[in-house]
């Protein structure tokens, strides 16, 4: 029996690329093991998305967590969204991991 997973369309589509932070999970198995892709909605079905194709993307596991259901309506506004909560995880990681002053 071969059955097509349902959203195999879309990652063939981004080419198993990450559309927020662009990590290709194509390159090896470790990187698209931890990569964890995701089909994210660009604009949440809390905020009036659909699940039409324009609106599904690849998103790795940590991006598609960041963005959560932010309202976004574009899949710009959703890059700014991760971006800038990257950022603000990186100064997190920085003072609390690292321990820099």
């Amino acid at each position: 029996m071969n059955i097509e997973y349902p959203y195999q369309a879309i990652f063939e589509r981004d080419n198993f690329v990450c559309q927020y932070c662009g990590l290709d999970a194509s390159k090896d198995f470790e990187t698209w093991w931890h990569a964890n892709l995701n089909i994210d909605h660009v604009v949440p079905k809390s905020h009036g998305g659909t699940d039409e194709e324009n609106n599904l993307v690849v998103a790795c596991r940590a991006c598609n967590l960041y963005k959560g259901s932010a309202p976004c309506r574009s899949l710009d506004e959703s890059r700014k969204v991760i971006s800038e909560k990257r950022a603000q995880a990186e100064r997190w990681f920085k003072k609390y991991v690292l321990k820099e002053k």
